[in-house]
């Protein structure tokens, strides 16, 4: 404790070539913790609130989190924020593995590019803060994978690099910041901005692993609590098991995945895409991000079809629907093969698919012709086709130049308005009335339509962990209340600010989730956290101020860049032939009534239009917000304080022992029935193969 020195912020100017380096103090680390935290702050005291996304007032945060690289559960993320080129609001992305680690070891929490070079260039960043900026022009042009295996040779095989791909260089404006070849920065553009900046690629290389901590005895102690009781977590086994592609069937038993532009909520070529033929046929291994026991990242290798002895790394839900069902795809050795291919080229698989399956389906129904398309057949399910969009896009070639705005933009060109399906101009898809508190969580994102924002874990699936954790904080008495109309908006508001305590601490929430039903994970741990990590006292409220400080900001920063109440809506089909009335009544969600959007309001301590109000912006000592953003008197706002509110939604869970009792059986029952599952699905999808294989 007495040798501790926390990490800093670096602010790299890319016009004038400085480097200045700032001390993270106490009262930041209590007021925004780390991470998605601080980050909100750097932007908001930045030029980039009144700033074109794409001109050198913008700036680009990689903010770890304060517990990145310490041996916390799944402790490896990382933030990158800036305003968004592709919705022009806020924007940020969370990203794991390797990278973040490295960025803490060379002493910088924070790193602020500001500006734009006269050339391309990368950043070199090696022990005790000390920053090269070397000319990258040799680099510009190259794909990620090429930028990697170059710096990390130059600069040693224990660096990490974090780059653009030429998606990035060319401005794409949903381009992502690829980390380690296969970690993903996806979300908002940040690899566009990125590229605004002339700036490739980021090199951290530590000599040695050198993480500040505060107190050692009492992380030790967390760390193992945590590691422990995700041993005995359900959901943590079924995700070791199966990462995010467990969803697809759970999504086609529910009928919401996206298919062919969501034109259709069910289809059987689906069963293609359920996790056992990926793990069972592809799968070749696993890689876990740094201190993860859940080890999602999965290593494979395309065994069959043109692609075959094609590898890589990580494979997820999103992407799967992204370059799958919606895009009509539905097998795995051409998704894995496409994945590659964006990863290579540096493009958010999300707004992806949402871009070219707004393309195919106005293709299919005539609006757009095969001569606007480049004389490509663009139909659903061509996967050459979609590949060479795919590197049009990258390079904004023809149609390409169009589809590089994203989907948004896209729709108002070519004319297909009504087939986009996007909250905030970024791609969702259709939202269901199936999943509630969910779909609320889309229109209420800071960064535009996404389900990472809030993932309100409690509510999404109903079963007896999710009814215990959620009865226990929201008070929902029965299973069924998980999915009606009652309480979603302060579902969405608790949740929203639980994965920014997660983001901000640097920890993975696909890791972390599956605490809570055990009976940790809540904020009498975060508190001991911060503790343990840079010695700040903070009660269990003070750790929720901070993710609400964190929130009012960005939402503050988007009411400033245009957001109002129109902004907050779900994306609907038109009536016409081909489309399926379930579909049509399945995404019809009521918005307003009480316990949805308006209890969302009332819960963050917004006006009934979305409007931030003085009340709780001083309410959280954020008078610099309502000075910067010149906030008025509202004196009809009535606005209830955050100790009462807390009232309706604890911000810890305790089990009574017949509680933990019962927790324990049922949770040591079903890890040991899911791997039993996992070796009998196994066994049973080899017998099927060889049967299929026998027939003539």
């Amino acid at each position: 404790m007495g040798d501790y020195k926390d990490n800093n912020i670096g602010y790299i100017n890319l016009t004038k070539k400085t480097v200045t380096v700032k001390p993270i103090t106490q009262e930041m680390r209590k007021k925004y913790l780390g991470g998605v935290g601080l980050n909100a702050k750097l932007l908001l005291d930045s030029k980039a609130l009144e700033s074109d996304p794409l001109s050198p007032e913008n700036v680009l945060i990689f903010g770890v989190g304060v517990g990145t690289g310490t041996g916390l559960l799944a402790s490896n993320r990382c933030t990158i924020t800036g305003k968004s080129p592709l919705t022009d609001i806020y924007g940020d992305t969370n990203v794991g593995g390797d990278f973040p680690v490295k960025q803490r070891s060379v002493g910088f929490d924070h790193l602020v590019f500001e500006g734009k070079s006269d050339k391309p260039v990368y950043i070199l960043i090696e022990d005790d803060n000390k920053v090269s900026i070397l000319d990258a022009s040799d680099l510009w042009g190259l794909d990620t994978f090429k930028t990697t295996d170059i710096l990390t040779e130059r600069h040693g095989k224990k660096a990490e690099v974090a780059c653009i791909g030429t998606a990035g260089e060319n401005l794409i404006k949903f381009a992502c910041v690829i980390m380690s070849k296969c970690h993903a920065g996806a979300k908002t553009g940040m690899g566009c901005v990125m590229g605004s900046k002339n700036l490739k690629a980021i090199v951290v290389a530590p000599s040695k692993t050198n993480i500040p901590v505060y107190d050692r005895e009492l992380l030790s102690e967390m760390k193992k609590y945590w590691l422990k009781k995700s041993k005995k977590s359900v959901i943590c086994k079924s995700a070791s098991i199966d990462g995010t592609l467990f969803l697809v069937e759970q999504y086609d038993k529910s009928k919401c995945n996206p298919i062919l532009n969501s034109q259709t909520l069910s289809d059987d070529r689906i069963k293609n895409l359920y996790s056992e033929n990926f793990k069972f046929v592809h799968q070749t291994g696993r890689h876990p991000c740094f201190a993860c026991p859940v080890g999602c990242s999965k290593l494979f290798e395309i065994k069959d079809g043109k692609f075959a002895g094609e590898k890589g790394e990580k494979i997820d839900y999103g992407t799967v629907a992204g370059l799958g069902s919606i895009i009509g795809v539905f097998d795995y050795a051409s998704i894995l093969h496409l994945k590659n291919v964006t990863d290579e080229l540096g493009i958010d698989t999300i707004e992806t698919g949402g871009t070219i399956g707004l393309i195919q389906e106005l293709y299919e129904r005539g609006v757009v012709t095969k001569e606007q398309a480049d004389g490509i057949d663009i139909k659903f399910g061509n996967v050459d086709a979609i590949e060479t969009m795919l590197r049009k896009i990258a390079v904004r070639d023809g149609i390409g130049n169009i589809l590089a705005d994203g989907s948004f933009r896209a729709s108002q060109k070519l004319n297909g308005k009504d087939y986009l399906f996007a909250v905030r101009k970024v791609s969702t898809g259709l939202l269901s009335k199936g999943r509630k508190s969910l779909s609320l969580g889309y229109i209420t994102s800071t960064r535009g339509g996404d389900h990472l924002k809030s993932f309100p874990f409690t509510t999404i699936f109903v079963n007896y962990f999710s009814a215990l954790v959620a009865g226990k904080i929201f008070g929902f008495k029965k299973p069924e209340d998980l999915t009606g109309y009652d309480k979603k908006g302060r579902t969405v508001w608790w949740h929203e600010n639980y994965k920014t305590v997660v983001d901000a601490l640097g920890i993975c929430l696909f890791a972390m989730q599956g605490l809570p039903s055990t009976g940790c994970g809540f904020y009498d741990d975060f508190k001991k956290v911060m503790k343990s990590l840079c010695g700040v006292d903070m009660t269990e409220e003070d750790v929720f101020y901070a993710s609400e400080r964190t929130y009012q900001i960005q939402n503050a920063f988007n009411v400033a860049n245009g957001i109002t109440i129109d902004d907050y809506k779900w994306p609907q089909r038109k009536e016409e032939n081909g489309i399926n009335k379930d579909v049509l009544e399945d995404s019809k969600i009521e918005r307003d009534l009480p316990g949805m959007l308006p209890e969302y309001f009332h819960f963050r301590g917004l006006t009934d239009k979305g409007y931030p109000t003085k009340t709780r912006l001083k309410e959280l000592g954020l008078e610099e917000v309502i000075e910067r953003l010149k906030i008025s008197d509202n004196k009809d706002e009535k606005v209830e304080s955050i100790p009462n509110l807390l009232k309706m939604a604890k911000l810890t869970m305790t089990l009574t022992p017949p509680e933990k009792f019962k927790n324990f059986i049922i949770s040591s029952l079903l890890v040991k029935l899911l791997d039993l599952k996992n070796n009998r699905e196994e066994k049973m999808f080899k017998m099927k193969k060889m049967k299929e294989k026998k027939v003539p």
